[in-house]
């Protein structure tokens, strides 16, 4: 594989991408939406943290691995794994004590949207797309403040029985409480050092302190489900935020109700438009009950497409019955890439999905279903859109236009992607899934599937890590959605 050449496929991609992406006429995307508190540690945040906690207190509470914050030391043996690993997390915590105790102890840089369906939604409206409607359980006015300023960006909202679409500022519920979420974010060769034991962070990454309030719910106004044809036509919906159901909630309902609405509002919308497209945006699920649900219950059979990382395949994978797949791809190695493809098409058949898009740092993988509208080049152009976005995102540490996204055309592919692929390569080879050639265009061909493989561009120094994922799986997805139409328009 040639780096300059893939360079140019990238560049080729964007502005097929962008001639396509006004063919669009709308796109729904729900549930979650936060307000991110973001601190960027140093080694003296670190150490002033670490002087907190007895050496092996902190310790103990790793080899705990704890699965939600409780309390501080949770917090921090969490930060540990994170940084050790260099690996991305998010837990959960439930209470508001956490919230307080990192304002005193560590304060924060600046605040931001969050929560996937708030980035994304503001991402496709800074694209150009023509109409974006959010939806967001608990908007609150503060929230709703940070929604871009565009008229293209819509949330209904309910008046005297009847739904209207308006800008999030105009469609809010009063007397909401926010829903506030840390991000503590840390950088490659960071030294840590704590009771004797010392590493260095092998890479940029972050961890993700998930506020989950008692009284949040994944749910959908009564109203606004029976009247969701008030959206108008949409071509696609981008779903996200399941990992906040809870297994049992106060009021003595449980996660099974949540699921089965999940699995209407999905039923709805596809009711509405036959063609149109649902992807669900997986994130890390640390509970396995609500993990199996989602993918078993609200993904499989309800939906087209889904979007992860390595971590979330491995995890994917280990809840439906794959344990020995899924440890082969967290634990990586010479063949980490092999179980990764693996993982893809395992998760593509077990769900019964259209789409499968993997994004690891350096290369994507998306393995496909046969008989897609697209060609493996349209879907190819879809990733490496994707990736100039992520590179932009990465390099700016925001997308105000799609005029702006060009920024990333100038980051260079990643070698070690590149590196990847080529090991990569003698096993699609060997296995007769294509030939020499066909793998130099990123097309891979099986029995049941087909695949697209690609090197990414990566950005050496982040400014920041927060919304990459969400630019790569967004981007392609859109992107995908963008070319389906413009195909049928010229039919």
């Amino acid at each position: 594989m040639d780096l300059a050449e893939w360079d140019q496929r990238h560049r080729d991609a964007f502005y097929s991408v962008k001639e396509a992406l006004p063919y669009l006429e709308g796109v729904f995307v729900a549930y979650n939406s936060n307000i991110d508190a973001i601190k960027h540690l140093n080694e003296e945040d670190l150490a002033k943290l670490l002087e907190l906690f007895e050496a092996a207190e902190i310790q103990e509470k790793i080899s705990a691995y704890p699965r939600e914050i409780k309390e501080p030391l949770d917090f921090l043996a969490r930060l540990m794994i994170s940084m050790r690993d260099g690996k991305a997390a998010e837990v959960p915590t439930y209470t508001a004590e956490t919230h307080e105790w990192l304002k005193g102890h560590l304060g924060f840089d600046y605040a931001r949207m969050g929560g996937q369906a708030g980035i994304i939604a503001n991402l496709l409206v800074h694209l150009g797309l023509k109409k974006v409607v959010a939806y967001v359980p608990w908007l609150s006015e503060e929230q709703a403040g940070y929604f871009a300023p565009s008229e293209s960006l819509l949330h209904p909202k309910v008046e005297g029985g009847k739904v209207f679409l308006k800008h999030p500022l105009e469609a809010y519920k009063p007397g909401i409480d926010s829903k506030v979420n840390w991000i503590l974010e840390y950088s490659k060769d960071l030294d840590v050092s704590c009771g004797g034991n010392t590493f260095k962070v092998p890479r940029d990454n972050r961890l993700i302190i998930s506020s989950r309030p008692k009284w949040l719910r994944l749910d959908m106004d009564k109203e606004i489900y029976e009247q969701l044809d008030s959206l108008g036509h949409v071509d696609g919906a981008i779903l996200s935020g399941y990992q906040m159901i809870k297994e049992e909630y106060e009021d003595g309902t449980t996660y099974e109700d949540y699921v089965a609405k999940s699995v209407r509002a999905i039923e709805k919308l596809k009711s509405l438009n036959p063609e149109l497209r649902i992807h669900v945006e997986l994130t890390s699920i640390q509970n396995r009950v609500i993990r199996k649900a989602i993918l078993e219950e609200i993904v499989a059979g309800h939906v087209h497409s889904l979007g992860l990382d390595t971590v979330e395949v491995a995890n994917a994978l280990n809840v439906l019955g794959h344990e020995e797949l899924s440890y082969a791809v967290i634990r990586k190695g010479e063949n980490g890439i092999m179980a990764l493809y693996q993982g893809a098409v395992q998760l593509l058949e077990d769900l019964a999905l259209e789409r499968v898009h993997v994004h690891c740092l350096g290369f994507y993988i998306c393995a496909l279903a046969k008989g897609h509208p697209l060609t493996l080049k349209e879907h190819r152009d879809s990733l490496l859109f994707a990736s100039s976005l992520a590179a932009t995102q990465a390099l700016e540490g925001k997308i105000e236009t799609l005029d702006e996204a060009e920024a990333g055309l100038e980051v260079p592919v990643s070698e070690k992607g590149l590196e990847d692929l080529e090991n990569f390569k003698l096993y699609c080879v060997g296995r007769k899934l294509c030939s020499p050639d066909e793998f130099e265009y990123g097309y891979i061909y099986g029995v049941k599937h087909d695949a697209v493989i690609v090197p990414s561009k990566v950005v050496s120094k982040p400014r920041a890590t927060v919304g990459i994922g969400d630019a790569i799986s967004a981007g392609a997805f859109v992107a995908m959605l963008a070319k389906m139409k413009q195909k049928w328009a010229g039919k």
